[in-house]
C-alpha cells in the first residue's frame, strides 16, 4: 500500500474513532444524569416488585392445582426467576416514543438536526444510557425478591454471560422499533396508538407473563414465530435456560430483526427528512 493510501486509511480510522468518542460521552452523560436521580430510578423499579408479587401468587396457585413441580420444563423457582428477567426488560423501556414525538411536532427536530451527528445514533446513545440505568435497578431488586422467594437461581456460566448480549440486543430492537413510531409524527396526528399496540403486542406474545412454552396451540406456535418473542422471552430463557442450539437461534433471530427494521426505519427517516426541507426547515 503506497503513501497516500495509509494516510487515506488512518483519516478513516481517525473519524470512525472520533465518532465513537462523541457518542460514548452521549451515553456516559445520559447514565450520570439517570444516575443523579437514582431514588426516582429505585422507586420506578418498584413496581416491578409488585408486579412479580403478584404473578408468582398465580404460578404458585397454578402448581398447586396441577399437583406439578414441573410445568413445560419450569419449575417455581426458574418461573419466578424468568419473570425477573423478562419484566426487568420491560419496565425499563423510556418514553422515547413521546420524546421524538414531541421534537417532531414542536420543530425542534430541525434544530436537533444542525448538530455535527447523527440524530438517530444520538437519540440510541441516549436511550441506551437511561435504560441500562433503569434495567441495571430492575435486574438488583428483581433478584433480592427473587431470592427472598424462592431461593438461589439454578444459573448456568454461559446463561449469566449470554444474557446481557441478548438483552442489548432486545433494547437496540426496541430502540428502532419506537423510533420509527415516533417518526410516524410527520403524518399522524397521535403516535401514541401505535406505541401502545406495540407494548401490548409486546407484552402479550413476547413472552411477558409466562414462557411462550406455557401457551396453548396454535397460540404458542403463532407467537414462537412473531419476532415479539426476542424482545422479551427470548433473553430471559437465555437466563434460566441457556442451550446452545436456542442461543444461536435467538442470535440469528435478533440480527435479522435489526437489519431489518435498521432499514425500515432509514427509509422512513430520509422520507421524514425531505418532509422536513419540503416545510423549509
Amino acid at each position: 500500500m503506497d503513501a497516500v493510501g495509509v494516510r487515506s486509511e488512518r483519516r478513516v480510522m481517525q473519524r470512525w474513532r472520533l465518532a465513537l468518542l462523541k457518542y460514548a460521552a452521549v451515553l456516559r452523560v445520559s447514565v450520570e444524569n439517570n444516575l443523579a436521580y437514582m431514588m426516582e430510578v429505585f422507586f420506578r423499579a418498584l413496581l416491578l416488585v409488585v408486579l412479580v408479587f403478584i404473578l408468582s401468587q398465580l404460578w404458585k396457585t397454578t402448581f398447586a392445582l396441577h399437583k406439578e413441580k414441573i410445568l413445560s420444563g419450569f419449575s417455581i423457582n426458574t418461573m419466578i426467576w424468568y419473570l425477573i428477567a423478562a419484566e426487568s426488560i420491560a419496565l425499563s423501556l423510556p418514553a422515547l416514543t413521546k420524546r421524538i414525538d414531541q421534537e417532531v411536532r414542536s420543530g425542534q427536530l430541525a434544530y436537533l438536526l444542525g448538530r455535527p451527528c447523527s440524530y438517530i445514533l444520538y437519540n440510541f446513545a441516549h436511550y441506551l444510557g437511561e435504560r441500562l440505568v433503569r434495567w441495571s435497578m430492575n435486574c438488583l431488586v428483581g433478584a433480592g425478591l427473587a431470592t427472598l422467594m424462592v431461593g438461589w437461581p439454578p444459573f448456568t456460566w454461559q446463561g449469566l454471560l449470554a444474557w446481557p448480549l441478548v438483552s442489548l440486543l432486545a433494547m437496540s430492537i426496541d430502540f428502532v422499533a419506537y423510533f420509527c413510531i415516533g417518526l410516524f409524527a410527520f403524518w399522524f396526528e397521535e403516535t401514541q396508538a401505535f406505541s401502545f399496540v406495540f407494548s401490548r403486542l409486546t407484552l402479550v406474545l413476547g413472552g411477558v407473563l409466562a414462557p411462550l412454552e406455557i401457551f396453548p396451540q396454535p397460540f404458542r406456535s403463532i407467537a414462537l414465530a412473531l419476532p415479539f418473542g426476542a424482545i422479551l422471552y427470548g433473553p430471559a430463557r437465555t437466563l434460566v435456560h441457556f442451550e446452545v442450539d436456542r442461543f444461536y437461534q435467538l442470535l440469528l433471530q435478533q440480527i435479522l430483526m435489526l437489519v431489518i427494521g435498521g432499514v425500515i426505519l432509514l427509509v422512513i427517516y430520509r422520507v421524514a427528512l425531505r418532509r422536513v426541507n419540503i416545510n423549509g426547515g
